[in-house]
């Protein structure tokens, strides 16, 4: 198994890093889009978007550090997407 992912190049697992984190760019622009349209305050704890964010913060920062966009990009997204999360909670007291 390991011969096989050594195989593949590095532009590849970038492209599948984006393409992964894609699906979390899902999951969280559903989540938002629920919190969005539904009246009733929040059941999402804050310290809770607040956790995800600061790992996605630190994931883009070792991406960056490492040039690594399969990494940074995503997570660049994700941590947005968090702060938008966290702005409709907070504003639906």
């Amino acid at each position: 198994m390991g011969t096989g992912l050594k195989a593949m190049s590095d532009t590849a697992w970038d492209n599948l890093g984006v393409l992964f984190g894609a699906l979390g760019y899902a999951t969280i622009g559903h989540q938002i889009l629920h919190e969005w349209c539904t009246p009733a305050p929040s059941s999402v704890s804050i310290w809770f978007v607040g956790g995800f964010l600061f790992i996605y913060v630190f994931w883009f920062l070792y991406g960056v550090r490492f040039s690594r966009r399969g990494i940074w990009l995503p997570n660049a997204l994700a941590a947005f997407l968090q702060i938008l999360f966290a702005v409709i909670i907070l504003t639906k007291g």
